[in-house]
């Protein structure tokens, strides 16, 4: 029970803050937000399950965009499923 919690523990320490999962999203994500570079994406929330799946939402040029990648794990991630769909804006008018 004890290597349990310390592996969730860990996991999300890493899934949260690490930088390399920030920008493996941003890269995903330029793919399906085709009017943006990775350096012009940014990911202001994401959500990655145990699975490999993902939800995140980027923004890009003053559009807000939800992207959600399919479950893989290791160097399956870099060809798992990604897409991506503009939302509409939630700035105040």
């Amino acid at each position: 029970m004890k290597r349990l919690v310390i592996a969730v523990a860990a996991f999300v320490l890493f899934a949260c803050g690490n930088p390399l999962v920030i920008q493996t999203l941003q890269e995903q994500s330029v793919g399906q937000i085709t009017t943006c570079n990775a350096n012009h994406i940014e990911v202001i929330q994401h959500n990655i399950k145990e699975d490999g799946s993902a939800t995140w939402t980027a923004l890009c040029q003053g559009r807000t965009y939800s992207c959600q990648r399919a479950a893989g794990t290791g160097n399956n991630l870099e060809n798992a499923e990604v897409s991506c769909t503009e939302m509409e804006s939630q700035m105040p008018e």
